[in-house]
């Protein structure tokens, strides 16, 4: 097998990837955070066993530990030496990802709360309001915040997390931070999501309150303070420029369907290139059971 091989469904994938998520800002926020998950997802599917191929191909050569992994080197093809500069990144990134992607995990195992429970406050000077990860939906509120913003601020505060805790955003946000943790190159894209899971809970919360200037104030009142806990989805943990001047604007009229229907099918496509790399699965799982 050759290098080129190897990475050709890789690189056309990402091409097609970066011209979807390119598009979420013109989306309707759910939509937009539909295809950005759904594109991440792909990619990964379309990198990460390049990478292990080409870590495990390179260790294979290597004196005295190679002999372990031969097999590996076999397996797909790689007879020769590796360029250092390709296959040294690949295995650290496919080490340090893996540790990465262990360690978010871990904490958002610590932090979720699936028992359903009422709102939660914390005494604490600092505002924030966040939505703990789980099936519960736990929000919690500060003391701090309690004490920045009047009633009707309180209620945009709590539809936002609402929202989030209703649509299960974080698990959106737990599978993106798990493929950056793995794939650091893909912080962008998990960013681009991040903002619009943010925009699909304004939106809720703007259409619950029925005022859009009012979300949009209390959004950039709250920002001025907020420092959220990891993991967590605050109310104004990102983008928020880029939010208070959507939410002052009218409401974008929905894409035509022949948009939404190019944009899936360039998704499709990547998701097409990407499932070329299971067949390294299929020799993978052939040489370590090759009866």
């Amino acid at each position: 097998m050759s290098l080129f091989a190897l990475f050709l469904p890789v690189v056309a994938a990402a091409l097609v990837i970066l011209l979807a998520t390119s598009l979420h800002r013109r989306l309707p926020p759910m939509l937009a955070a539909r295809v950005v998950a759904a594109s991440l997802i792909v990619i990964a599917f379309a990198a990460l066993p390049s990478l292990w191929v080409i870590g495990a191909s390179y260790l294979a050569h290597l004196p005295l530990v190679g002999v372990g992994f031969r097999w590996c080197a076999m397996a797909f093809g790689f007879h020769k030496d590796l360029p250092m500069l390709l296959a040294l990144p690949a295995l650290v990134i496919s080490v340090v990802g893996g540790w990465r992607a262990v360690k978010v995990f871990r904490l958002d195992r610590r932090l979720r709360i699936d028992i359903p429970g009422s709102i939660a406050y914390v005494e604490s000077s600092e505002p924030f309001a966040a939505t703990i990860p789980g099936r519960g939906g736990q929000i919690v509120l500060s003391t701090g915040l309690l004490n920045l913003v009047d009633d009707r601020e309180l209620a945009v505060v709590v539809a936002h997390e609402q929202a989030h805790a209703h649509h299960r955003h974080d698990r959106y946000l737990l599978c993106a931070r798990l493929i950056s943790a793995a794939l650091p190159f893909l912080q962008p894209i998990t960013r681009r999501l991040h903002f619009a899971l943010e925009r699909w809970a304004d939106e809720s919360a703007a259409a619950r309150c029925a005022d859009r200037e009012l979300v949009a104030h209390t959004l950039a009142k709250v920002a001025l303070y907020e420092s959220a806990p990891a993991l967590a989805l605050g109310f104004a943990s990102l983008g928020v420029a880029g939010r208070v001047e959507a939410l002052l604007h009218p409401v974008r009229p929905c894409v035509g369907r022949g948009v939404i229907g190019a944009i899936w099918l360039m998704t499709a496509i990547a998701a097409s290139l990407s499932l070329i790399q299971l067949h390294h699965l299929a020799r993978l799982i052939s040489a370590l059971c090759p009866t």
